[in-house]
């Protein structure tokens, strides 16, 4: 007597059953290749006891799988045919994105003549599950795969619980479209951020042995300045100099080591500095030099030196001023015309033949002629 396959298939189910997610539900499932050979979509055959439909999702062995065929019943259990979802889509609406789980295939199935068929080159086919998502999905909606841009070009809703859409190549919006994350026209309702972090202090700054400095940072987006950014301060060496979340350096043995600030959400947008800890009582100067970068024929201004040990302003040292033309050439096309302590005024010359060219203004240190500071003056004709 010939025993029927479905009870001994049921009886396998309940006893050999693999757990897998169906609708986000645990169920135990029968699992199977859909044929002998290796397939691009790669199909299987899901038996399960709780119902299936066409277009459930199935996560089995870490991936993601969509119920592709009509589904066989019996008394006891339900069987039916589901691909990988091979590709996860982002679609846009008006700046709204949405991904998608979805089976991609450059050629498909032909109920006519039951063969498989290649689709034109650059044409695909995507099924994605029916759901109250993907039925707002329009003919001409681009989509990225793969940093390659493509546009709907047809729908199929006949399949019930599945929506097929056909789509060919399409051209990449360089303005709008974000390629590198595989988001269609992201520019065109996000704003696109250009960061920027600076550390300020000089290119190699000193600490005090245990004596604490703060680093004064600047974070930038679209050149606007932030407000409380985020970011992560790390020491190349914290047995030489530790640094906090805030900024915070502290020297701890004399050495060097490098700070580097990160903006927390955006670690390749970072500065770093060389800091190097001395002991108590060694100076370390340094010089700027504030006043106009422009200076039009014949009229003066005013510059004025600021003088840091350890980053600290300090008003017991003094600088020695002199000018230059700035390629080095005579005559000097301006002239000191009063020097008062650490501040300094400069009238450019009159020559009309000064226009375009430029004067270097120079600070030296009094107590330590090594340590200088230049100040770069763009000439103008008055008219």
């Amino acid at each position: 007597m010939t025993r029927s396959l479905e009870p001994m298939l049921d009886f396998f189910l309940r006893e050999k059953g693999e757990l897998v997610h169906i609708k986000d539900m645990r169920q135990l499932a029968l699992i199977q290749d859909a044929t002998n050979t290796i397939q691009m979509t790669d199909e299987k055959i899901i038996r399960a006891a709780t119902p299936l439909h066409t277009g459930d999702i199935v996560d089995y062995g870490y991936e993601r799988y969509l119920i592709t065929s009509q589904v066989d019943r019996n008394e006891q259990s339900c069987r039916g045919r589901m691909k990988k979802c091979n590709q996860r889509l982002a679609l846009n609406w008006n700046g709204e994105v949405k991904w998608f789980d979805a089976v991609v295939e450059a050629r498909t199935f032909s109920t006519e003549t039951g063969k498989v068929i290649s689709m034109p080159e650059g044409n695909i086919m995507v099924s994605l599950q029916d759901n109250a998502d993907t039925r707002g999905i329009t003919l001409s909606q681009r989509f990225y795969m793969t940093h390659q841009p493509f546009k709907i070009v047809g729908m199929d809703c006949t399949m019930n619980g599945i929506i097929q859409l056909s789509c060919t190549l399409d051209s990449i919006n360089t303005a709008y479209d974000d390629v590198g994350h595989n988001i269609a026209d992201r520019w065109k309702y996000e704003i696109a951020h250009t960061y920027a972090l600076q550390i300020n202090q000089e290119t190699i700054a000193h600490v005090l042995i245990n004596k604490t400095i703060q680093l004064n940072v600047t974070a930038t987006d679209n050149g606007s300045e932030m407000v409380n950014p985020a970011i992560t301060y790390i020491s190349s060496d914290p047995s030489v100099i530790s640094v906090d979340q805030q900024g915070q350096v502290m020297g701890i043995a004399l050495g060097q080591a490098s700070i580097t600030a990160k903006l927390t959400y955006h670690p390749t947008v970072l500065s770093t500095i060389e800091m190097r800890v001395v002991e108590t009582g060694t100076h370390f100067y340094t010089i700027t030099i504030t006043g106009n970068s422009f200076l039009k024929t014949g009229q003066s201004a005013s510059y004025v030196s600021h003088i840091y040990d350890h980053g600290i302003e300090v008003f017991d040292q003094s600088v020695g001023w002199s000018l230059q033309n700035q390629d080095h050439s005579t005559p000097i096309m301006g002239s000191i015309t009063a020097n008062t302590g650490n501040s300094v005024t400069i009238k450019a010359g009159s020559s009309s033949g000064a226009n375009n060219k430029a004067l270097v203004l120079t600070a030296t240190l009094v107590s330590d002629p090594s340590m200088t500071i230049e100040k770069t003056i763009s000439l103008k004709n008055l008219f």
